[in-house]
Order: C-alpha cells, then structure tokens, then sequence
C-alpha cells in the first residue's frame, strides 16, 4: 500500500475517534455513523480507488505491448549502464 494512504488512515482513524470522544463529553451525540455503515463505505472506497488503479496502470495485455514494454525496460537499463 502507499506510504501515503497508510499515514492518511493513521490519521483519519484516530482523528474519528477523537471527534467522537469530544462530542460525547460535551454532551452531544457522536458521529452517527453505524458500524455497518463504516464498513460499506470503505468497502466502496477500496474498490473505487482500485478500479482506477486498475484503469490507470498500464496494462500490457496483447503480445505487440508486451514486446513494447519490453524493449522500453531493456532500452531503460541500457541507458543506465551506459551512464556508469
């Protein structure tokens, strides 16, 4: 996972939580989110950001592209050997 959306949900989470125990020693009801309802939403979520992972990535599916992205990396490493 990135290193980015890791310290993005250490900091959502806690910050959840914090609000939550705020509200309730103030006298007012937490954030009326439902467990269940949590769940879906980041069950949603993850499946949002990967279909646009998925979308965003290059995929190499037919032969013509593998042989690209091969020629590309091999080209890529070349230059670095060649830059030693």
């Amino acid at each position: 996972m990135n290193q980015k959306a890791i310290a993005f949900v250490r900091l959502a989470l806690p910050l959840y939580a914090l609000i939550n125990a705020l509200l309730l020693s103030l006298g007012y009801s937490p954030i009326p989110f439902a467990p269940e309802k949590v769940d879906t939403f980041i069950t949603g979520l993850i499946g949002v950001i990967s279909v646009l992972w998925a979308w965003w990535k290059n995929n190499n599916i037919t032969p013509e592209a593998q042989g690209m992205q091969k020629a590309l990396e091999d080209k890529k490493a070349y230059n670095k050997l060649k830059d030693i």
